[in-house]
């Protein structure tokens, strides 16, 4: 490609794409605050464009872009082992375990997927695809390759497609090739959707890659929505004098067009905007490919509904300060500014912009119902002696307006997990105990806490067990000594091993933890703490499953520290899944655990433990078979015994 002081380079399309799909009417009702109008804007030519780029150039100047080209992403495939007719399989299983997600009928892509019958799994910069049922007759039938500049991320299953999310990287704004890329180049997301009707030959559909790093992604019906992000300077820059514009692409099937500049939407809005987002949709089963692409502040956080994507990101009001919803920017030090995307049967749209006081911890601080949307927010910083830290849940109408709130909750502490369900929320806030709240939201107008409990530890994961009972998965905590306390003049206790609490709350107002197991001492950690995919919980099965990095102290170092070892931290001693048996009338029973590591793996881990490739990551059961899954291996064990049954390697 030739290089021009402006370069301007191009988008993919499919040839059926019609241009006028992409331009959609947007509606966005001014909220009249200052001089902005909270519209949604687009430009007339590239030199508008190019001029609001320019306008901001400085505030993304010191970024290095030099990088060295790399090569285009290649497709292969292979088999592995006798594999024989896909259709032998015997029997049919009876049930099987999805994907832990948030919200129900809205699919999140993950490492691991399975049907019943096969898993599809991310390993080794492959996914494999592997018959899993029955276990006795487990083999691998095929693997999906990727080129070394695709790093996979994860992926969908539905029916007979098989989807893959990657990200890759590309010279960026036509610089010479030869010079060092310490900032990493442009990402860009690559979407790969494969044929899997014969699964020992997965038959290539469609390949589409668009500017901006892989962000999230969520499948509902037969369509995936898709969040791109990229910065703005990657996108323009001035080098040695010269203007040089790198117009995002999106490629489909190598044949490509550019984005025309009425195309690309911002928002009238004081805040910098420093980031291109860019929303796709692609229909599974046909060519109908839809995208948008907005300048939005760096999203951070999304939440997802049947109806709408939430785009969430954090902005600090003391170096950029902004007019707050119902308040003022001298009243707080930190906003979560709110992008809310329609989607419906592919159709993209933006919708509204708001923004609350505060911080959102992930995902499961949102959430749509009813029309509204609720969110829990944290204000400052625990250690933080000069202004007190607190937290809080507003409710927003369906254009992002502030209609009701809970403020100054647990003063001086800071949000650890959130869950919505409903009309009703459950809270955790954590300093050096465990405060769990639960709130009646059922009257968007005057949402109420009703009830709280106190107890040692905390929860980083809040899942439902039914209408009246809560797992909360998190840390126990032991309250530090006194003379800790005086000698750092700090309020605070000692993270423990981990803790997993049943709540009972089937008394709104009065809360109670009916049960709870501690797995280790200090040091002892989880997955799950802060990926809920690596959950597995079936209510019906009495089944919880959690991967756990366990570090244990010995009883004669408990003895010879007086039992006080609150700050000292455990040697590892193992890495896998503990599986649980779990119900009302007995609590957490202790079924056994399940290891991908030998000996010498237990040995060669350093401090940190063990987080190598034979860690198990995944867990799921089809029939009566509990199937965990690292980077190296499948293993597969009887769900009631749990002797193993059958080991398949991937690497």
């Amino acid at each position: 490609m030739n290089l021009k002081n402006v370069q301007i380079k191009g988008i993919i399309v499919l040839g059926m794409l019609v241009c006028a799909s992409l331009v959609t009417a947007f509606s966005l009702s001014p909220l009249s605050r200052g001089t902005y109008t909270y519209e949604i804007q687009t430009f007339s030519s590239y030199d508008e464009l190019i001029d609001f780029l320019n306008s901001n150039y400085e505030n993304y100047t010191g970024y290095g872009w030099l990088c060295e080209d790399v090569p285009a992403m290649a497709f292969s495939k292979s088999g592995r082992g006798e594999a024989g007719d896909n259709n032998g399989v015997v029997g049919t299983p009876v049930d099987f375990s999805n994907t832990n997600i948030q919200v129900e009928g809205v699919d999140e892509p993950d490492i691991v997927k399975t049907d019943g019958t096969y898993l599809y799994i991310v390993a080794d910069q492959k996914v494999f695809i592997v018959r899993a049922y029955p276990a006795e007759k487990a083999i691998i039938l095929s693997e999906i390759l990727l080129e070394s500049d695709v790093y996979l991320s994860n992926i969908f299953i539905t029916k007979d497609r098989l989807i893959v999310f990657g990200n890759s990287y590309k010279n960026p704004l036509g610089y010479d090739t030869s010079e060092y890329c310490w900032w990493g180049g442009i990402s860009t997301t690559v979407i790969k959707i494969y044929d899997i009707t014969d699964r020992e030959n997965p038959e290539f559909v469609k390949d589409i890659e668009v500017d901006g790093g892989y962000f999230d992604s969520r499948m509902i019906g037969d369509y995936i929505y898709i969040i791109a992000t990229e910065y703005s300077y990657n996108i323009y820059g001035v080098r040695e004098g010269n203007e040089t514009i790198n117009i995002p692409e999106i490629a489909i099937n190598d044949v490509s067009r550019k984005i025309p500049a009425d195309q690309i939407y911002y928002v009238d809005i004081p805040e910098r905007l420093d980031t291109m987002t860019h929303v796709i949709s692609i229909n599974i089963y046909d060519d109908e490919v839809n995208q948008k692409s907005f300048f939005l502040g760096s999203s951070q956080s999304m939440y997802v509904s049947k109806n709408n994507i939430f785009l969430a990101y954090t902005k600090y009001n003391y170096v950029y300060p902004i007019p707050l919803i119902g308040g003022s920017s001298d009243d707080y030090g930190e906003s979560t500014i709110l992008h809310k995307i329609s989607i419906k049967d592919g159709d993209i749209s933006y919708s509204a912009q708001g923004d609350v006081p505060g911080r959102v911890l992930n995902q499961f601080s949102m959430d749509e119902h009813d029309g509204f949307f609720r969110i829990a927010t944290t204000v400052g910083n625990v250690w933080d002696q000069n202004v007190k830290s607190s937290n809080n849940v507003y409710i927003l109408d369906e254009d992002l307006n502030r209609v009701s709130e809970i403020e100054d909750i647990a003063p001086g502490e800071q949000i650890y997990s959130a869950r919505f369900l409903g009309g009703k929320a459950y809270l955790v806030t954590f300093k050096k105990i465990d405060p769990f709240f639960t709130l009646d939201l059922s009257d968007p107008y005057n949402p109420k806490i009703l009830g709280k409990l106190k107890i040692p530890g905390y929860s980083d994961y809040l899942h439902p067990y039914d209408e009246n009972h809560i797992i909360g998965i998190g840390k126990d905590t032991i309250e530090a000594l006194d003379s800790l306390k005086e000698s750092r003049n700090l309020d605070f206790a000692w993270y423990q091993g981990l803790k997993i609490a049943l709540f009972d709350v089937s008394d709104f107002k009065n809360p109670k933890e009916v049960a709870k197991i501690i797995i280790g001492d200090r040091g002892t950690d989880s997955p799950a703490l802060y990926d809920h995919k690596a959950f597995l919980f079936d209510r019906e099965k009495e089944l919880l499953v959690i991967p756990v990095n366990l570090f244990e102290i010995s009883d004669e170092i408990k003895e010879q520290y007086d039992d006080y070892t609150g700050s000292m931290y455990g040697e590892f001693t193992f890495q896998g899944a503990f599986v649980y048996r779990l119900s009302l009338e007995n609590g957490f029973e202790y079924k056994g655990r399940i290891t991908h590591l030998d000996d010498e793996d237990i040995l060669k881990s350093g401090y940190y433990g063990y987080w190598g490739s034979s860690s198990i990551s995944r867990s799921l059961y089809i029939d009566d078979i509990l199937y965990t899954i690292s980077n190296n291996m499948i293993k597969m064990n009887n769900l009631e015994t749990l002797s193993e049954i059958n080991s398949i390697k991937l690497v």
